[in-house]
């Protein structure tokens, strides 16, 4: 078969590579890829294509290959970083480039190619496509790769370990990140902790509060709202006795200043909410009474980090009339990936504070860092 590079035109990238394997074999090569327009007939205006070049295996001749035609439109941000490359880079980052095409098949049998950018150089496919794969909000990645082909020189695109650490970066410059809880001996400090359902509220309120007592000596004092649950106030009451703290309960927000009252003078008292669906506006109300009575000086809501991205941002938007001002996000360790996410800590204006690993109490949390998530999120760092 002849190795010569061939030119395919379709309405997406999908239906592109469709024709690419059609023809070449599940082995072809993408080479480069763009965006064009075509005049329709009878002057109905222009259309606009995807063009894909792409061969049945890697050119032998580093001539053969273009990480960015020349002429193709270029989007703003993204440099054809290939110029002034010698034959023998070029012939690396073509080798580079064979490999990334197995993640980039991959992802047009997922359904998911149309997510590339039409104008990718191709030292960022790679980049992209992993971020995709980590469920990652398109218009996210398409910032993230245009920050990584900024930061990077054109001989740096040939070192994987330098993409890795300007894709890192740029990942972590979207977390926008909260200070640790921070007590004073001798002053009350009131931490709630809101959200929905299911996502460990109780048991982070008890690995928070195990923290404050053991590790920083000072007196905690806990607080439930919880009574809907049968078991909710007895799984706290639980972990009070182990610990050795008090605990108040509130079965209405007029109880607020009686159940602080029963705490005495604490250093930090954490507020145990019951979870409420971000679709219940009497209970989303109801608590905001309990919050307007408690007047807490930090609320943080708290998320699994497994939700998907509409569920993330339905209760951000939601408790945000709770006055949510940090987010905790929990059960990394059940999450398949972190990129819906990351996708609302691009979007929303609730620094992360806490990230939980796991069950045990209190070892499985974690104060956030930017790195470290972006880390996980990436896939370059597991749980610990």
């Amino acid at each position: 078969m002849s190795t010569a590079a061939r030119i395919y035109r379709a309405r997406t990238m999908r239906e592109a590579l469709a024709r690419v394997r059609r023809d070449l074999g599940g082995d072809a090569v993408i080479l480069a890829s763009r965006s064009v327009r075509r005049r329709r007939m009878f002057g109905l205006g222009d259309r606009e294509l995807i063009e894909v070049r792409a061969s049945a295996t890697m050119p032998s001749s580093a001539a053969a290959i273009d990480v960015e035609t020349p002429t193709a439109p270029r989007e703003p941000g993204l440099r054809d970083r290939s110029a002034g490359l010698s034959a023998t880079a070029q012939a690396r980052l073509g080798e580079e480039l064979s490999r990334l095409h197995e993640r980039v098949d991959a992802l047009s049998r997922m359904g998911r190619i149309d997510h590339l950018i039409p104008d990718l150089p191709g030292p960022l496919v790679g980049p992209y496509a992993r971020l995709i794969e980590a469920e990652v909000p398109e218009a996210l990645a398409r910032r993230i790769v245009a920050a990584v082909s900024e930061s990077l020189e054109p001989h740096q695109f040939l070192d994987p370990r330098e993409v890795d650490a300007a894709l890192r970066e740029a990942v972590a410059l979207c977390i926008p990140v909260a200070p640790p809880i921070r007590a004073v001996r001798g002053t009350r400090r009131v931490v709630a902790l809101v959200g929905p359902t299911g996502v460990g509220k109780t048991t982070t309120v008890a690995k928070l509060a195990a923290d404050f007592k053991l590790v920083h000596g000072l007196s905690v004092g806990l607080v439930t709202l919880d009574t809907y649950r049968i078991a909710a106030v007895e799984q706290l009451r639980t972990y009070a006795e182990i610990i050795d703290v008090p605990l108040a309960v509130a079965n209405d927000p007029a109880e607020m200043e009686r159940a602080f009252d029963e705490l005495g003078a604490v250093d930090i008292a954490f507020i145990d909410t019951a979870g409420r669906s971000p679709r219940d506006e009497v209970k989303i109300r109801e608590l905001g009474e309990f919050m307007e009575r408690a007047r807490p000086d930090e609320v943080h809501l708290v998320l699994s980090a497994g939700a998907g991205e509409r569920t993330l941002h339905a209760a951000a938007e939601r408790f945000s009339r709770v006055r949510a001002d940090r987010l905790i996000l929990t059960k990394l360790d059940e999450a398949e990936g972190l990129g819906a996410a990351l996708g609302l800590l691009g979007r929303s204006n609730l620094p992360v504070s806490y990230l939980t690993t796991g069950q045990a109490v209190p070892d499985d949390i974690e104060p956030a860092d930017r790195m470290r998530l972006a880390s996980l999120v990436l896939g370059m760092e597991g749980i610990r």
